[in-house]
């Protein structure tokens, strides 16, 4: 990225955290006291990005529910919901939150595949659901292995598409109801309601931070490329992940700053 353009990118990423606090703030604020509270706790703990990801604490069910493919992934949970621009067709500013995550990580000289899934998800969600949950996130990942290229960029409009496509595989394979999705949605609202909310950049970072941490045990996981350019390519994915730490630290500083400073003009009844 040319230097102009990284610069007018940051701003305007800047101007975008400075809104999606407000979004934040409101969600917080109408919390009760001791809830808000353990929030702000969890906002701050994640300032270290190590803290955001740790070992699920229920890989037996989730092993149990997702079969054999489950096994060549790294499963992780955290407290946090992740948060990033809608990529369906939806009006300009609306956001898309996520319980679950997966990414296929260069670290070192292999790729790792991870997923990720929100803790009190995990734990509330019934059987079908978390099985319908891990199922379209490995769905999710056959089909960027199948379409993705190195080097190739997925539009917005491509995501949705992709997305889609194994919710629809995913529904039919597992024979999921309306009422089933309807009630993975509702605990989903919940959960952006009543937990901390991470920009996707910070997010994506943290679970390269703990890929990193926790690479020794995990190397096991790990897989070569297939060909040189695949190399070539994971080498340039980590060496841009390593160019944007340090902003995307730096920005979600200023997500909490321009949290905390939207409540207390709540507080004070200026909002």
């Amino acid at each position: 990225m040319q230097q102009d353009d990284r610069a007018r990118f940051e701003e305007e990423y800047r101007q975008w955290i400075r809104l999606m606090s407000l979004d934040a703030a409101c969600r917080l604020s109408s919390l009760p006291d001791s809830q808000q509270k353990s929030l702000v706790a969890s906002y701050q703990e994640m300032r270290d990005p190590k803290q955001v990801f740790r070992d699920t604490s229920c890989q037996e069910r989730i092993s149990g529910l997702a079969g054999k493919r489950i096994t060549s992934f790294i499963v992780v949970e955290t407290a946090a919901v992740t948060f990033f621009p809608s990529a369906a067709l939806a009006p300009h500013g609306a956001l898309d939150y996520a319980v679950a995550m997966n990414r296929r990580l260069f670290c070192g000289d292999k790729w790792y595949p991870i997923i990720s899934l929100n803790s009190q998800y995990i734990r509330r969600s019934s059987d079908r659901i978390l099985a319908f949950a891990l199922e379209h996130e490995l769905e999710m990942s056959r089909i960027y292995q199948e379409m993705v290229s190195p080097g190739r960029i997925i539009a917005p409009d491509q995501k949705r598409d992709i997305m889609l496509s194994a919710q629809k595989i995913t529904e039919k394979k597992l024979t999921i109801t309306p009422e089933e999705l309807r009630e993975d949605d509702r605990l989903m609202q919940d959960l952006a309601l009543s937990s901390p909310l991470l920009p996707k950049p910070y997010a994506e970072m943290a679970l390269l931070c703990y890929l990193e941490e926790n690479l020794p045990r995990l190397e096991g996981y790990g897989r070569a490329s297939c060909s040189e350019e695949e190399e070539a390519f994971g080498k340039e994915l980590a060496d841009e992940f390593s160019g944007w730490k340090a902003f995307t630290i730096q920005t979600y500083d200023l997500f909490l700053r321009e949290m905390a400073a939207h409540i207390r003009d709540a507080n004070r009844g200026y909002a």
